[in-house]
Parts: structure tokens; C-alpha cells; sequence
């Protein structure tokens, strides 16, 4: 089976306006304000954020929404103003549609529903992230090691039930 190339053509990614707007607040590179510090918003670009999301909803068990309801925030695709979503990003994307769909489904090659799988999931993980990153109780702490902390806190709680099964 060939990797499909997320690339090749246009696709658009999504995240609804409200959980956009939460989101935005831990994100570095906005157009309408100057760049913060990575201690002050965590993600370099919102896709950054909306891929996290993504990684959040499949790790904690949550379901992708039925439909994207998004408004699209940025394109990635072929074009020079598409942003361009790293390999290993794209090949991550697709495992997962072969974990949802199955090998032999058609949609597993087929990039827009790649595409597709991946904004309901991160529709169904933002919130819940941004809910999990903002209900730190200490205030002081910067928004960077908020970040670090959960995920490093969440894989080393992976690797002790690993360890246990053994």
C-alpha cells in the first residue's frame, strides 16, 4: 500500500471559530498581533495546535466529531501560500485513517478523507486539550511548561502501564 500524498492537491483544515478562538491564545504566529514568546503561546502556528489536538483526541480515547462544522484556517497543498505540513505529519495522518477506516477501505488512500478524519478529530480534541492545558491551578505557570508538563506527564504514565504489563 503507497503513502497518498497529503500534498498533491488542496486541502483545506478546520477547526470551529470558537475553539479557533481559544485556541489562538496558545499560538505564537497571528496575523492581526506581533509574535509572542514560545513561553507565552506554546505552538509555533495554529496547524501545530490543531495536530496536537488531534494527538490529544486519539490518545484519550475521544471520537471524531460525526462532520467537520470548521471554518477552514489555513490551506496545506501544493500552492506557495499552502502551509507545508511536515512528512512525518502526513504519514502519522494516514496511519491513522488505516487504524479508523481499516487497510482495504478506499478512504484510507484517499487524501480529502485523510484530510476529513483528521479535522473531526482534532474538532473533538481541541476542546478538550485546551480544557486539560488551562485548568493548571497555578497561574504563574508559563503556558510552554504547561504544555511540556501534561504531555510529558501523559507519556510517562503510558510507559509505567507498559512497564506493568510486562
Amino acid at each position: 500500500m503507497a503513502v497518498p500524498s497529503l500534498r498533491a492537491s488542496q486541502h483545506n483544515l478546520k477547526l470551529p471559530d470558537d475553539i479557533k478562538e481559544t485556541a489562538l491564545r496558545w499560538v505564537q504566529t497571528q496575523s492581526a498581533t506581533a509574535h509572542r514568546k514560545p513561553t507565552d503561546a506554546p505552538f509555533r502556528r495554529l496547524i501545530d495546535f490543531w495536530f496536537a489536538a488531534i494527538a490529544w483526541a486519539v490518545h484519550t480515547g475521544l471520537k471524531p466529531a460525526p462532520s467537520s462544522t470548521g471554518g477552514k484556517f489555513v490551506s496545506i497543498g501544493p500552492k506557495t501560500q499552502d502551509v507545508n505540513i511536515e512528512d512525518w505529519k502526513c504519514n502519522l495522518l494516514t496511519v491513522l485513517a488505516v487504524r479508523t477506516f481499516g487497510h482495504e477501505d478506499a478512504r484510507a488512500q484517499d487524501p480529502a478523507a485523510i484530510v476529513d478524519l483528521a479535522n473531526r478529530y482534532a474538532e473533538s480534541g481541541a476542546p478538550a486539550l485546551v480544557m486539560k492545558l488551562e485548568s493548571v491551578q497555578e497561574l504563574a505557570i508559563p503556558m510552554l511548561y504547561r504544555v511540556a508538563d501534561l504531555f510529558t506527564d501523559e507519556v510517562d504514565m503510558v510507559l509505567a502501564e507498559g512497564t506493568k504489563a510486562l
